[in-house]
């Protein structure tokens, strides 16, 4: 075999190669947790691949026996070093409180399969009284519960 050749074919493996490492690994679009009480679906939407994947981004929570559902525009994402931060509002009374929930997705590259993680949803109910006096204890008191997940692409 001559030269040519071998760096042909070695560049055609490489190829390969890189053509299924750039298949394979890919960025999961459904995640689904479940707790103590607790359950949670999150569906990420793309406006680039409608048809291939979700055309918007949706949350489902369900906390006890009450069922939530957002829409895109209800959910608060940002970026953190341990992953993304999804946060919607359950509950706000004006003047009183607003309660959230929210919980850390990690940045996940698949391959061919889910992956399992664990994380944690955070409840937390957000003071505003309107009220001149002091306020002492914990201001915003959370409630911490550990959920296990699983990672997955849907297509649709």
């Amino acid at each position: 075999m001559n030269s040519k050749t071998l760096s042909a074919v070695a560049a055609i493996v490489a190829g390969l190669s890189a053509s299924q490492f750039a298949s394979a690994a890919q960025a999961p679009n459904y995640y689904e947790c479940s707790g103590r009480n607790v359950s949670l679906s999150l569906t990420i939407g793309s406006k680039a691949e409608v048809g291939i994947r979700p055309p918007q981004t949706q949350l489902n929570l369900q906390v006890g026996q009450k069922n939530h559902t957002f829409a895109e525009a209800d959910i608060t994402t940002e970026a953190t070093l341990i992953g993304d931060l999804w946060e919607v509002v359950l509950h706000a009374v004006p003047d009183l409180y607003v309660e959230h929930a929210a919980v850390i997705i990690p940045s996940i590259s698949l391959a061919d399969s889910p992956l399992n993680f664990k994380s944690q949803l955070v409840l937390t109910r957000v003071a505003t009284p309107f009220s001149p006096e002091a306020f002492e204890g914990v201001v915003n008191p959370s409630r911490y519960i550990d959920i296990s997940c699983i990672a997955s692409v849907l297509y649709y």
